[in-house]
């Protein structure tokens, strides 16, 4: 005798034992009651419905097949994430006006017109106000709608690919915000105009920060210094609030539960020493979830503002008249630069010392539609170190128009190093931009690369070009040659820019990567002033120069 039958439970036949496995979709649609539907029991499906159920279930893209006189929804895994938690799985077989009647009157001609032409329609970030998770959201899609041919060669539902663009435009949006606040606050000196001008940036980008206050810490009382809330009982709540936040940590008001809106986010602005000078109000926006990104968001905006305070109160509280006098001496000895369409020079000195440094730049015409951009970085502060800077900017720029190209340029200020007084261990790079042939020839002698950026990709131009100067007079110096295209932007700065203690130097040019690439499309003007302020150079112990430079060939 054979063994025994096992027992096993069978489940009852559903008609959709065709469906492809492996989505969580695929065992929802198979245990679904699709007899009450008004598409009926699969038994009746078309050959057509169901090619496209299976073409839906086999994409790990966002997919739904709308079907039959009603739009009856069918979707995968990829797309139940798009109609989240208020309307998944009750969207499963409901018709598509009955999921959606609050962006109906955008998305229903769209099916009308699909289903009635044959055309498929293609809408690039689309914005939709929709509540798919218990609150009304602001959202944005990508998505196309096209015909779903039946048996009988009539068209019968519709196919809607879509992909959520809602990140991606909010965090464009918000890198907009932080580099047009930086490029406000950039050349700000005094406290009260910095926290001006922030309100007056943050105004121009009200989608993410619909009102702010900025309050300053006076003898431990919090002063209102600048606003743009209409609402004069609102701004009173809140700066009653505001003092409950001079322990140090944020408060958020307003907010039901985790990732949804909050009302008010109260975000300290904290010093270097870890103390509170002041506190930044922000009203959020009420279409959008406070979570970790928008919470992200606002702590940038606060410290960029409490960054700048902090300068601003430093420089009139204990810098004075000493700091004056010496930025004045280092720029005298730098060349004069006035920024123009394609370039811009910056030059500040370290935060908390008094000397001038040693940090410098240079800009050469050349003949034949050329450009040479010199910046170099001798050791240490005070007359030695602003000496050395200024023989070797002079020497660096009599080579140049000698005809040298960078190597030799560089080789020769090696031999003149040794000779002068602080010239030891200087770095130094020269970049030649040659319009006519679109390139760029560049050599450097133990300094930071520089950074050539456009917004589809990044380049550093890290060719070895030998040490610092006065170490080996017979290093071997090799210009290395390479191509630009019209609008690149060449950043050349020095090592104050992005050497952190406690971080990484892969980590800061990692970031300055990060910054430029967000600001590149800006005027050379704006992209100077916001990379020193994201940076946070306001608070480094050294001297930073930076040049900007937007590359064009010759017409």
């Amino acid at each position: 005798m054979g063994a025994p039958p096992r027992s096993t439970t069978l489940r009852p036949p559903t008609g959709l034992d065709w469906l492809p496995q492996g989505q969580d979709m695929a065992t929802l649609i198979a245990d679904h009651d699709w007899a009450s539907s008004a598409i009926g029991h699969p038994s009746t499906w078309s050959n057509a419905l169901r090619t496209a159920v299976s073409t839906c279930l086999s994409s790990n893209f966002p997919l739904l097949v709308l079907w039959g006189p009603d739009l009856v929804n069918i979707y995968n895994d990829g797309y139940r994430e798009m109609i989240g938690t208020e309307k998944h799985p009750r969207a499963l077989g409901t018709p598509v006006a009955d999921i959606w009647p609050e962006i109906w009157d955008t998305i229903g001609p769209m099916f009308a017109s699909v289903v009635e032409t044959g055309v498929a329609t293609w809408s690039e970030h689309q914005p939709l106000l929709i509540d798919r998770h218990g609150f009304t959201e602001e959202c944005t899609f990508t998505f196309s709608y096209s015909p779903l041919f039946d048996d009988d060669g009539s068209i019968n539902g519709v196919l809607d690919i879509s992909v959520e663009t809602t990140k991606e435009i909010v965090q464009a949006r918000r890198l907009a915000a932080i580099a047009d606040l930086s490029s406000s606050l950039s050349l700000q000196e005094h406290a009260t105009d910095a926290c001006v001008a922030a309100i007056g940036a943050l105004s121009r980008h009200s989608r993410d920060i619909v009102a702010a206050d900025i309050m300053l810490n006076v003898d431990g009382s919090l002063v209102p210094v600048a606003s743009n809330r209409r609402s004069l009982q609102s701004a009173g709540r809140l700066a009653r609030v505001a003092t409950e936040v001079l322990d140090g940590g944020a408060r958020t008001i307003g907010q039901e539960r985790t990732d949804f809106p909050a009302e008010h986010r109260l975000t300290p602005l904290i010093d270097g020493r870890g103390e509170v000078i002041g506190v930044f109000v922000a009203t959020l926006n009420p279409l959008r979830p406070f979570d970790d990104s928008y919470a992200q968001f606002v702590d940038v905006v606060a410290r960029t503002i409490g960054n700048v305070v902090e300068r601003a109160q430093r420089r009139s509280e204990v810098v004075g008249e000493l700091q004056y006098v010496n930025e004045t001496l280092q720029r005298a000895m730098l060349p004069a630069v006035r920024d123009t369409p394609t370039i811009a020079a910056r030059y500040l000195p370290a935060a908390n010392n008094l000397s001038v440094g040693g940090d410098w730049y240079d800009i050469v015409d050349l003949p034949d539609d050329r450009r040479a951009l010199v910046v170099g970085d001798c050791v240490g502060h005070g007359l030695y170190a602003a000496t050395a800077m200024g023989q070797l900017r002079s020497a660096a720029r009599a080579l140049l128009l000698e005809g040298c190209d960078p190597a030799h340029m560089i080789s020769s200020l090696d031999t003149f190093a040794g000779s002068i007084e602080g010239g030891a261990c200087a770095s130094v790079v020269c970049i030649v931009v040659d319009r006519v042939h679109e390139r760029l020839e560049y050599c450097r002698a133990g300094h930071p690369p520089p950074l050539v950026v456009s917004p589809t990709q990044t380049r550093w131009l890290d060719a070895s070009g030998g040490p610092v100067l006065g170490l080996d007079p017979n290093a071997e110096r090799t210009t290395t040659s390479v191509p630009f295209v019209d609008d690149d932007v060449l950043i050349m700065y020095t090592d104050g820019l992005v050497e952190r203690r406690g971080r990484s130097i892969n980590e800061q040019f990692d970031e300055l990567a990060r910054h430029a690439e967000a600001v590149c499309r800006s005027n050379v003007t704006h992209v100077a002033n916001s990379i020193l302020v994201m940076m946070g150079t306001d608070s480094v112990d050294d001297d930073v120069v930076v040049v900007v430079k937007r590359l064009e060939p010759v017409d």
